[in-house]
Parts: structure tokens; sequence; C-alpha cells
């Protein structure tokens, strides 16, 4: 995977991908893990602090966009009404809810961790992590002082995305991945 996205690296972005070359061993193995569970069924429930909501504005107005030509993906907004219940202590109840509407269900997070989404987002197994100044397992992990920080997350995202929908059509095995 890691040799075709340094072969797309252009394509992506001006801004070389050396950042995330020296990430690639906590990278590779955790968006490996978000396309198993995604092939698997589940679905991610995207969220973030205020920090980043232009990124996941960017991420749902083009993953599943009508005019793509490809299959669309389990991946949706965590609802602003249970965000709301999330920050008035009723974490609990949403997990209940959750747990009715989805199958298979884990957020995928980008933040900092000091906020009650982020905190309920951590307790979700399976949860696809994108934590801002705090290194946590199973996490990626940028820092919010980084001058391109925006370009960062933008990347990351776009070559999750190619990842993605390479695993979709069988362009590279997971097995050998994880």
């Amino acid at each position: 995977m890691m040799h075709a996205l340094r072969k797309d690296a252009d394509k992506l972005n001006r801004m070389p991908l050396q950042w995330l070359e020296i990430m690639r061993i906590n990278w590779t193995p955790l968006v490996a893990r978000a396309i198993t569970f995604l092939l698997n069924g589940g679905t991610f429930l995207l969220c973030t602090d205020k920090k980043t909501v232009w990124l996941q504005h960017y991420i749902l107005s083009r993953l599943n966009a009508a005019d793509t030509n490809r299959p669309f993906v389990p991946i949706y907004a965590l609802d602003a009404s249970l965000i709301r219940l999330i920050e008035a202590k009723q974490g609990e109840s949403v997990k209940d809810l959750l747990d009715m509407s989805y199958p298979s269900y884990a957020l995928w997070y980008i933040g900092q961790s000091d906020n009650v989404v982020a905190q309920f987002s951590l307790e979700v197994s399976e949860s696809f992590l994108w934590m801002l100044d705090e290194s946590l397992e199973h996490s990626f992990t940028l820092h919010s002082d980084d001058y391109n920080l925006d370009f960062k997350l933008l990347q990351a995202y776009r070559i999750f995305e190619q990842a993605l929908f390479a695993g979709i059509f069988g362009e590279f095995s997971l097995e050998n991945m994880q």
C-alpha cells in the first residue's frame, strides 16, 4: 500500500509525504484495521472537535458524493442531537440508542481529547482516532501547533479514502497489513 501511495504522492498534493512515511508504522495498521472494520459490515460515525469540524464537512461532502463512480460507504456524521445528549452526560443512553440503530458501529473522531465527545469516542471499541496533541494506543497523532496541520489532515484523509476504495476493490490484501 505504501508503495502505491508514494507513487501517487504528486497527485495527492504538492506537499511531500515524508511526514507520513515517518508515521507509517502506526498509520498502516490503524488504516488496515479501519478498512477491515468497514468491509466486515461496520459503520463509522464521524465526529470532530470544534477546530476540525471543517474536515468533517469536507470528508462527508466527498466520500459519498452522488457524482462519484464508486460504491457508497457507511460513514456518516454523528448527529448533533446525539452530541447534545453526550454533552448532557447521557453517554450510556446514546450507546444504547446506537446499539439499537447500528449492528456494528464505531466512531471516527478527529481532534483533541479535551471534550466529552472525544471521551465518548475513546470508550467505543474499534473507534478510528485521529488525535491532536495526545498519543494514544491505536490512534493517529498530529500536533495542533503544526503549521501544516490542515494539509496533513487533508492528505491523511485522501490517503485513507484511496486505501479504502483500493481495499473495497481488492487491490491489496488486508491480512498482510495488520
